[in-house]
């Protein structure tokens, strides 16, 4: 008997799980901040990159999650 076909539907439930979306939980603080330039800048709320840096270091995010969040 071959057996190579056994668990394969294990294998896909592992290969739908990694590729799901991981959702990151931001530091209360970061997201505090974020949410505060948000609230301050609602009638235009993107941030030119200049902004994105200075979130970034004010947050202790990367920019990848600043642009993200």
């Amino acid at each position: 008997m071959d057996n190579s076909g056994s668990g394969g539907e294990d294998d896909l439930d592992d290969n739908a799980k990694k590729r799901q979306k991981k959702r990151g939980i931001f530091p209360k603080v970061a997201t505090n901040i974020m949410r505060a330039w948000l609230f301050q800048h609602l009638t235009h709320p993107y941030p030119s990159e200049e902004q994105k840096k200075q979130l970034a270091q004010d947050t202790g995010l990367t920019i990848l999650q600043v642009n993200n969040w």
